[in-house]
């Protein structure tokens, strides 16, 4: 039968019950957005140029955020030229690692800085909604990331440990919200130019995930892989 996102899942695999998402610059690509935004304001200003490094230091930070610190004052201004870039896109390689992590029972969510509207509307434009039945975006914490606030929201309502969770983000301040909710932290580059591992697994691209997944399966005792399916039965009944 061909995969079908909203299928119902197989066993969970050991020894992740869930893996949690960034969005920007790792299901979708986004940056060039931001760029055409940056240019237009300079287009319009030369004197804007200033805040741009700024701009650019901040990344992985909240929007809004980002261009206060930038151009401090000219939100209202600066704004409305990012939010007409259009959509961003579905990295290639996401959707078919998505659709096997639904059929290997695993639980799946989107944690973002990205205002709620503004992330619900780029799950629908790339096509990724079916695979999120949790989705946690800025209004949803008091503190963005690199607290770890947003991701021990996403683990309450997926009702899963933070010691049976993978997260998988692009950004250094993922990496740091990562290792603040105990949860195992994967890097995803395939968006970035080469990066030193750092101490941290490094993605290259998307279906890595399923092959380090599954040679964490290989060598996780046995009695870990029954104690999984335990609680997804247990979780499927309830």
């Amino acid at each position: 039968m061909a995969d079908d996102p909203i299928s119902q899942p197989r066993r969970p695999s050991a020894p992740f019950e869930a893996v949690v998402f960034d969005f920007d610059g790792t299901l979708v690509a986004s940056r060039f957005a931001d760029e055409a935004a940056v240019a237009a304001l300079i287009a319009s200003d030369i004197s804007a140029a200033a805040g741009a490094e700024v701009f650019w230091a901040h990344e992985g930070e909240p929007l809004l955020a980002r261009i206060e610190v930038a151009w401090p004052g000219r939100l209202s201004e600066v704004l409305p030229l990012f939010e007409r870039q259009g959509a961003p896109r579905c990295y290639p390689g996401v959707i078919p690692v998505l659709r096997r992590l639904r059929r290997r029972g695993l639980r799946l969510a989107v944690v973002s800085s990205r205002r709620r509207a503004a992330l619900e509307s780029g799950l629908l434009a790339t096509g990724l909604v079916p695979y999120f039945p949790v989705v946690v975006g800025l209004e949803d914490v008091a503190e963005p990331k690199p607290s770890p606030e947003g991701l021990l929201l996403a683990l309450r309502r997926l009702e899963v440990s933070a010691a049976r969770t993978l997260y998988v983000g692009d950004n250094p301040l993922d990496v740091e919200a990562g290792h603040e909710a105990q949860v195992t932290v994967w890097r995803a580059v395939w968006g970035l130019p080469p990066t030193s591992p750092n101490g941290v697994v490094i993605l290259r691209r998307p279906a890595e995930i399923l092959d380090r997944i599954a040679a964490a399966d290989a060598v996780a005792p046995a009695d870990e892989v029954a104690a999984a399916g335990e609680v997804a039965a247990a979780h499927q009944v309830a």
